[in-house]
């Protein structure tokens, strides 16, 4: 879509006191930045940090209260975004180039993706561009091994900012990189110096959107190898629980899955909606890019804790690799539930009803000229 005119949003999270309205002020006095709208999310009876971010024109702010987006404000989000845009429409707002949705650092990035995917209204007008979570530097060592928010929102992002860089040393940051890249080797890492932010590190130029023309898959992808598990132990038939106590829950993994032959769409969409079902919390993340049986061009999905994305298909196969390459970040028993679900996939049991596998599909795919 060379010529998409829709607006792109960025989904802005972070666990509380990680600086998301620091990072805004610093971006809303940047003059490329001109005809950026804010929407603030506010926990709470009464919004305050709309107060804050002091660059933004007040009628470019739009405060959403009384709760967390992701729970008590279900809906308002969409009429949110919509009364921006008819303002803009009329001319009571200079411009509207592009949107911040700034969440409540008790947001789960998966329900508010949800929200924005699922409006009908808004996939006409907004297109989401990416997901950034900033990770609080000095406070990593509780946020991030400990809250499981915190890490949702790690996992669930495009990139992440360090900040508060100024309060722990290089070794810290170099950690905690680290870290951040084995929890979620997907996204891009930037450190930004204390008033500073460069608009490039939330807005693509539609670099991650798969219908946009700049789009270009990840070196994970790109790069993924064949799935790699862990064999039962040759004497686990011997034990009376041969799990033992399960996977740690905090455990992250990431692995890959190659499949060599076109798969038919409706068993490959079938037993995505079956392994989301069976792995609920614990798949955190997976993208891909797949080989649909009689098609030529590929196709690319990803999904963010339970929401998949509207898949996409690309105008040609990056290389002359062919294979479906699907990544996942998972925990808990997730590595092991999508091993225990491949016969489904490749081998699709006799009981099982196509027809109610197309209806999962349909639940998943875009509608037409959506």
């Amino acid at each position: 879509m060379p010529n998409d005119t829709r607006i792109p949003m960025v989904l802005l999270t972070g666990f509380l006191g990680a600086g998301k309205t620091t990072l805004l002020n610093a971006l809303l006095r940047r003059p490329e930045m001109s005809g950026t709208a804010v929407v603030i999310n506010e926990y709470g009876a009464v919004g305050l940090d709309h107060h804050l971010v002091q660059q933004a024109e007040p009628d470019e702010i739009e405060l959403i209260e009384g709760g967390c987006m992701c729970c008590t404000t279900r809906g308002r989000l969409a009429e949110s975004l919509m009364t921006l845009f008819t303002k803009a429409q009329r001319k009571q707002i200079p411009s509207l180039r592009r949107v911040i949705i700034e969440t409540t650092g008790l947001a789960e990035p998966g329900p508010i993706l949800n929200q924005l995917l699922r409006a009908p209204q808004l996939a006409e007008r907004f297109v989401l561009d990416s997901v950034v979570t900033l990770v609080d530097a000095a406070n990593a060592a509780t946020t991030v091994e400990e809250i499981d928010i915190a890490q949702k929102q790690i996992v669930g992002a495009d990139a992440l900012l360090i900040t508060k860089r100024d309060l722990v040393d290089d070794a810290a940051i170099d950690a905690l990189r680290a870290k951040l890249l084995t929890m979620n080797p997907d996204a891009d890492i930037h450190v930004p110096e204390k008033g500073t932010a460069e608009p490039g590190w939330l807005f693509t130029d539609g670099r991650r959107r798969p219908e946009s023309a700049a789009f270009t898959l990840s070196s994970l992808v790109l790069n993924a190898d064949a799935i790699r598990l862990a064999p039962v132990a040759a004497d686990a038939a011997d034990q009376a629980d041969p799990w033992g106590d399960g996977p740690n829950w905090d455990d992250i993994q990431t692995f890959s899955l190659i499949l060599d032959e076109p798969v038919p769409a409706w068993k490959l969409f079938g037993w995505l909606d079956f392994l989301r079902s069976l792995a609920g919390a614990d798949l955190l993340r997976f993208k891909g890019i797949i080989n649909l049986e009689g098609r030529d061009q590929p196709t690319v999905v990803h999904s963010v804790q339970n929401v998949l994305h509207p898949s996409e298909e690309l105008a040609a196969w990056p290389s002359d690799d062919h294979r479906t390459r699907l990544v996942f970040i998972t925990r808990g028993w997730g590595q092991e539930t999508v091993r225990n679900t491949l016969a489904y996939l490749r081998d699709t049991p006799a009981d099982i009803d196509a027809a109610q596998l197309d209806d999962a599909i349909a639940r998943d795919q875009p509608a037409p000229n959506a």
